[in-house]
């Protein structure tokens, strides 16, 4: 597809170097030119295209699948196994019972 848009966009202009078959001055219309354009435009959107298309799988790609850290249902279960570090004072009082 983009090697006969860019046979369009490098051929069509030398046709109309050498053409004898309209007089493009005169009449306004060249229709080897909208070719052209509309070649360019077309090659444009593809590539535009591709580009989006590339981004979107690489950023699928880079996104990590598994999850290395563990998901606690309760927060505080990380902290179940943490042995309670000793204290040379007593709890307060509040905490007595």
């Amino acid at each position: 597809m983009s090697a006969a848009i860019v046979a369009i966009c490098v051929l069509v202009p030398a046709v109309e170097a050498f053409d004898t078959w309209d007089q493009t001055l005169r009449d306004g219309n060249d229709t080897e030119a909208t070719l052209v354009i509309a070649a360019v435009c077309v090659g444009f959107a593809l590539s535009i295209g591709a580009t989006a298309l590339l981004a979107r799988l690489w950023a699928a790609l880079a996104a990590p699948r598994v999850r290395l850290t563990p998901r606690f249902a309760n927060p505080l279960a990380a902290t179940r196994h943490v042995r309670p570090t000793a204290t040379d004072s007593s709890p307060p009082f509040t905490l007595r019972i």
